[in-house]
């Protein structure tokens, strides 16, 4: 019974690796850019409008939960999602925050009048 117990502890501790992951905005915004394709640190932080270090800092937060893989060309370091079930995981998220969530359906509809 402990055993079971324990067991079940980690399983949600991996769990809420992924929940950290996520419950920063920011990480949430370079998951978003990076489902749109790869790209280097330094430009996730030009189109998120972090530092360089701190767009460094999320990332490592995504990888360490393995949402991102990371590849070395030459001196630069490019970041992409870990895989497609990474993308439909962001998409079910947005989906469940559009039908349980007000302001996120209105702010989105807002989004694409501007677009």
């Amino acid at each position: 019974m402990v055993e079971t117990i324990e067991t079940k502890d980690r399983i949600y501790e991996q769990l809420a690796r992924v929940g950290k992951a996520i419950s920063s905005p920011k990480r949430l915004e370079l998951l978003d850019l990076l489902r749109q394709g790869p790209r280097s640190v330094e430009a996730l932080a030009g189109e998120s409008g972090l530092s360089v270090a701190n767009a460094s800092r999320h990332l490592q937060v995504l990888r360490q939960a393995q949402l991102v893989e990371v590849e070395k060309q030459g001196k630069q370091v490019v970041y992409s999602v870990g895989d497609q079930k990474v993308c439909e995981f962001f998409q079910t998220m947005c989906s469940l925050a559009e039908a349980r969530l007000a302001d996120f359906e209105r702010l989105m509809r807002k989004v694409a009048e501007k677009d």
